[in-house]
């Protein structure tokens, strides 16, 4: 096989789990690899893409599968195949009704197969030696208790040294697989806006988010790695390690996410504003984590708040149905942006104008009660922050 064999891996991200085994074989096979971890949404741009990665590939492998068969832009990978007359590879991953073109091609079946069975099947037919990456050393964990403060250890926040990097990793509460009520129904909320309605039903996959948004003594030892810069009023906020981040950029919360799940090994990163909400006001569409009627005792808002950040945990009874803390008031927290925005496209955000904006939800401590209402959502530019910009993570589940 020459080096420069480039391959188009098409497939449904429904598949995502399957295909990563056979992406990491195929690069390490040496084939250079186009292929897309967040399946694509958008308009003309992404064909143009689309028709650009094909033609520059000379093989174009396509993943078989229903979800495959019901997706358009899988449907539409295939149709450019087709038409720049690309060498085509079917692999049948789970029976599919195939038609048209694809029903003269001799396909690689790995229905009921192992990922790595079925990779080794894959490069058989690609005419490639069956091998393998050799899986990574496996990290040194240790217990490391004495990097979390006093004051969060009965709170649930653990830590560990990582191959020899401190890092604390976070309480987390599980939020089941299922719909839920998005948005708001202004007969409800009179101060709903447009961009909250129509209330309606969303579901989203299973996760597991942090009961509390990170903290300073969380973001402490990312600084101390390099990983993040430390934030703006960073000597103030320091003394105060159970307080939440702030000063935080969209940018900033995505770069430790990045380093949490790098250093740990676990899959860690924001929220999407569907399973934020859901986090907080559970499947029954409340107005606040804990019901429908504002409760100044149960959030840090600016009615009866201190005006300033509180340790994290500091309002028990405004608990998500789920058990997670300080969703409404305290800070205002990034959410993951949209699949469809254009800062998730190939040169992600480093090529877009400074003015791009993300969504942070919850409110704040400097907030009236109504931006504390699970289904709100504020805009800040995604290179700003603010004293009262922070984040939490989600963990996903596989």
């Amino acid at each position: 096989m020459a080096e420069a064999t480039r391959l188009f891996l098409s497939h449904s991200t429904q598949d995502n789990a399957w295909c990563r085994v056979l992406l990491a074989a195929l690069k390490h096979a040496g084939y250079d690899v186009w292929y897309d971890e967040q399946g694509l949404t958008g308009g003309a741009e992404w064909v143009e893409t689309l028709q650009r990665e094909v033609q520059a590939r000379d093989v174009f492998v396509t993943v078989l599968s229903p979800d495959a068969a019901a997706s358009p832009w899988v449907q539409e990978e295939i149709r450019l195949a087709i038409a720049t007359r690309r060498t085509i590879l079917p692999v049948m991953l789970k029976p599919t009704r195939v038609e048209g073109f694809l029903m003269t091609r001799q396909w690689v079946d790995v229905t009921g197969m192992a990922p790595e069975d079925g990779a080794r099947k894959v490069l058989a037919a690609l005419g490639s030696p069956v091998v393998f990456p050799a899986p990574p050393a496996p990290k040194q964990i240790a217990p490391a208790p004495q990097v979390v403060p006093p004051m969060l250890q009965p709170k649930g926040f653990t830590g560990w040294a990582v191959d020899g990097v401190a890092v604390i990793r976070p309480p987390v509460v599980d939020v089941p697989e299922g719909p839920f009520l998005m948005g708001s129904d202004p007969a409800r909320e009179p101060d709903a806006a447009d961009s909250e309605q129509p209330q309606r039903v969303v579901r989203v996959a299973a996760f597991q988010i942090g009961v509390f948004p990170v903290t300073v003594a969380e973001y402490y030892y990312a600084v101390q790695a390099e990983a993040v810069r430390p934030p703006s009023n960073w000597a103030r906020q320091m003394p105060r390690p159970d307080h939440p981040v702030v000063y935080i950029s969209w940018k900033a919360a995505l770069a430790y996410a990045a380093w949490l799940a790098k250093t740990t090994g676990e899959r860690w990163r924001l929220p999407s504003e569907e399973e934020w909400e859901k986090a907080a006001r559970g499947t029954d569409g409340r107005i606040y984590p804990w019901g429908n009627t504002f409760d100044p005792s149960r959030a840090n808002t600016e009615e009866g708040g201190p005006g300033e950040t509180t340790p994290v945990g500091s309002y028990p009874g405004g608990a998500s149905p789920y058990g997670a803390l300080d969703m409404a008031g305290n800070v205002e927290e990034w959410c993951g942006l949209p699949p469809d925005s254009p800062l998730l496209r190939p040169g992600g955000w480093n090529g877009e104008p400074r003015t791009s904006t993300g969504y942070l939800a919850g409110g704040s401590f400097d907030d009236m009660p109504t931006v504390a209402r699970c289904a709100h959502r504020s805009q800040l530019i995604i290179g700003e922050r603010t004293d009262s910009s922070g984040f939490r993570l989600v963990r996903q589940v596989e």
